[in-house]
C-alpha cells in the first residue's frame, strides 16, 4: 500500500513537471529597452526535444539575427530563466498572466535591460529562416582547435572539418571580414562560413575557419592589429593544417571573404606555399576608396538626400586627411573632434530623415565615425592592396556580385587586370548577375537585404568554387 502511494505521488510529480514545461511552451516576444528612446525587438521559441528537456531559440528582430542558441533554460511554476552563451546574456522572467512574462535580460558589467513579452500563436513580424544551416549529427568529422601565431605567441582558436581521417585532403582556410569576427562569419543572422565549410566538406575538402584574434576563443587584441597582422594569422593557420596527417600539404589554399579577399594576397606574399587562392567580393583600392564608393551607392539607394550624401562624404575625407597627416590615431582623433565643429551647422540644417539615416547625432558626435579611430586603422585605410598582386603567383579565383553595393562590381575586373599584370596568368574571375556582397540571390543588393534573404551563400557560387579547386588540385 505504501510503495502503491509512492508510485501515486512519483507520476504526480512527473506529470506536474510536464505541466509546467507546457506552460512555458511556444513564441514569445517584447520591445528590450536599450534607453529611454531605444529598444529591440527580442523573441523566443520555446519547444522541447525528444527527451521532454526544454529547448529554445532567440531572434533579435530589428537586428536581423535569427535562430541563437539558448543554450540553457530553467523553468518553475512561474519563473523562467535562459542562458545564451554566444551573447554573454541572461534573460530571468516571471510569468504574469498565462501569456505574459516580466523580466530582463542581463549582460557582463551588471548591465540589465527590461524585457517583458507576451506569447503569441504567430509572431507579427517575420523570422527568416536558414535553410542551409547543417545540423548535427554531421556527415564529416568537426573538431575545435587551437594553432599558433608564433611569430607573436598568440594562440587561436577555430573548427575543421574533415571528410574523413584516412586520406589525404585539399584543404582551405577561411578567412573574415571586417571587424572582430567570430569562427562561423556571423553577420545579419547568417553563419557564412559555417555553411560555406559545411558544402566544402561535404565536396570532399578539409576546411579550417578561426575566431579572429581577439574575437570568441582567440587570445590577442583585434583593435590593435592591422590587415598585415591578419594575414599572418591566415598563415599561421595554413602551416598547422599542413602538419596535419591527413592533410596533403601540397594542396592547402585560402578564401578570402570582403576585407578577407583584401588580406588574402598579404597571405600569399608571406606564404608562397599556398596551392590556391580565393578572393570573394574583395577590393582592388585602398580602403579609402572603397568607403567612398559604399556612401555614394548605399545612402541614396537607402533614401538619404544627394545633399546629405554630400555632407557625409565631406566629413569622411576630412576624417582621412586628419588620420594621414597626424603622429597617430590619439591625436587624429582630438583633431577631428575640433574638425566636427565646422560641419555642425550644415548638418543640422539636414533633415530629420536624413540624419536618422547617416546615424548621426547633432552636434556631430565622433563616435560616428569611431571604427575610424582604431589603432590598426591607419595602416589599413591607407595601404593598397593591389601591391601585392604582383606576389601572387599560384592560381586564384576572383568572385563577385553585380548587385554588390559595399565592394561594387567593377572590382573583379580590377583585380583580374591586376594580377595578370604582375605576372600571373592563372587568373579566374567571375561576375554574377544578381548576387550581391554575401554572394547572396539579391533583389537590391542593400545591406539592409541581407537578413531577409533566408539562403546564407548562393549555390551556383559554391559549385562553381569546388569545381574550380577540383580542377586545380587534381
Amino acid at each position: 500500500m505504501r510503495n502503491k502511494a509512492l508510485l501515486i505521488t512519483i507520476i504526480a510529480l512527473f506529470q506536474m513537471g510536464n505541466f509546467l514545461t507546457a506552460q512555458i511552451h511556444g513564441k514569445w516576444h517584447g520591445k528590450m529597452k536599450i534607453n529611454e528612446t531605444n529598444s529591440l525587438t527580442i523573441a523566443f521559441e520555446i519547444n522541447s526535444s525528444e527527451n521532454d528537456a526544454l529547448i529554445a531559440v532567440m531572434h533579435s528582430v530589428d537586428q536581423k539575427a535569427y535562430n541563437i542558441l539558448v543554450d540553457s533554460i530553467s523553468s518553475g511554476r512561474d519563473d523562467l530563466f535562459l542562458s545564451i552563451m554566444s551573447l554573454r546574456a541572461e534573460y530571468s522572467g516571471k510569468k504574469i498572466s498565462e501569456n505574459e512574462i516580466e523580466g530582463f535580460m542581463s549582460f557582463p558589467g551588471g548591465v540589465k535591460m527590461e524585457l517583458n513579452m507576451i506569447r503569441a500563436e504567430e509572431f507579427p513580424f517575420k523570422i527568416a529562416r536558414r535553410p542551409q544551416e547543417p545540423k548535427e549529427p554531421y556527415p564529416y568529422i568537426s573538431e575545435n582547435i587551437v594553432f599558433e601565431n608564433k611569430a607573436e605567441n598568440i594562440k587561436l582558436a577555430g573548427t575543421l572539418t574533415t571528410p574523413d581521417k584516412d586520406g589525404k585532403y585539399p584543404a582551405i582556410v577561411l578567412i573574415s571580414g571586417s571587424g572582430p569576427s567570430d569562427r562561423n562569419q556571423t553577420i545579419f543572422g547568417h553563419k557564412t562560413f559555417l555553411v560555406l565549410s559545411d558544402l566544402l566538406t561535404k565536396a570532399g575538402f578539409a576546411v579550417l575557419r578561426y575566431d579572429d584574434r581577439g574575437a570568441g576563443e582567440s587570445g590577442g587584441s583585434y583593435i590593435n592589429a592591422s590587415n598585415k597582422e591578419h594575414a599572418a594569422d591566415a598563415s599561421s593557420a595554413v602551416e598547422f593544417l599542413k602538419t596535419m596527417p591527413f592533410i596533403n600539404p601540397d594542396k592547402v589554399g585560402i578564401l578570402g571573404h570582403s576585407l578577407g579577399a583584401d588580406i588574402a594576397p598579404v597571405t600569399a606574399s608571406i606564404n608562397s606555399g599556398l596551392a590556391f587562392v580565393i578572393l570573394m567580393a574583395g577590393s582592388a583600392n585602398p580602403l579609402t576608396e572603397d568607403i567612398i564608393e559604399q556612401c555614394r551607392a548605399i545612402y541614396p539607394a537607402i533614401g538619404v538626400s544627394e545633399s546629405g550624401t554630400n555632407l557625409n562624404i565631406e566629413i569622411i575625407k576630412k576624417m582621412f586627411e586628419i588620420i594621414k597627416d597626424s603622429e597617430n590615431i590619439t591625436i587624429a582623433r582630438e583633431r577631428a573632434v575640433k574638425a566636427l565643429v565646422e560641419f555642425d551647422q550644415r548638418a543640422a540644417e539636414l533633415s530629420a530623415e536624413d540624419i536618422k539615416l547617416l546615424g548621426y547625432r547633432t552636434p556631430l558626435n565622433i563616435n560616428s565615425w569611431r571604427d575610424f579611430f582604431l589603432p590598426h586603422m591607419k595602416y589599413d585605410l591607407f595601404h593598397n592592396s593591389a601591391e601585392y598582386f604582383s606576389k601572387v603567383k599560384c592560381p586564384v579565383l576572383v568572385l563577385g556580385g553585380e548587385k554588390d553595393m559595399q565592394v561594387l562590381p567593377h572590382h573583379v575586373n580590377l583585380i583580374k587586370e591586376g594580377l595578370e599584370k604582375g605576372g600571373n596568368k592563372r587568373v579566374t574571375a567571375i561576375l554574377y548577375p544578381g548576387k550581391n556582397h554575401l554572394m547572396q540571390d539579391a533583389t537590391t543588393g542593400d545591406p539592409g537585404e541581407y537578413g531577409d534573404i533566408e539562403n546564407t551563400i548562393a549555390p551556383d557560387v559554391v559549385a562553381d568554387i569546388v569545381n574550380w579547386i577540383k580542377k586545380v588540385v587534381e
